[in-house]
């Protein structure tokens, strides 16, 4: 799925969520479809508008940032990460 389109979901380890420490890419959930998100405490991505409004190099920037984010600030495991945004084209295209 393209980066626009890629909603990215986590739990890190601080959160008492049941999904603590984990990390997921999905499509962006529209309206009146059920969320696969439940349980996760927090969203990036597509759940932003800007985000959904990016293309090209300023997308890709954005995914990358997002993977420092999770890996740097939520500490989540990088190999986790990476796996999850395999996802992402972009970042597929670049990392995978």
């Amino acid at each position: 799925m393209k980066a626009h389109e890629a909603l990215i979901a986590w739990s890190g380890w601080d959160d008492e969520s049941p999904m603590r420490g984990k990390v997921a890419v999905g499509r962006i959930v529209g309206e009146g479809q059920i969320s696969w998100t439940d349980g996760y405490s927090n969203t990036g991505g597509a759940a932003l508008e800007a985000r959904r409004k990016m293309r090209g190099a300023q997308s890709l920037i954005g995914v990358v940032k997002d993977f420092h984010y999770l890996v740097v600030d939520e500490r989540l495991d990088p190999e986790a990460v990476h796996k999850a945004f395999l996802a992402i084209d972009e970042y597929a295209k670049l990392f995978g």
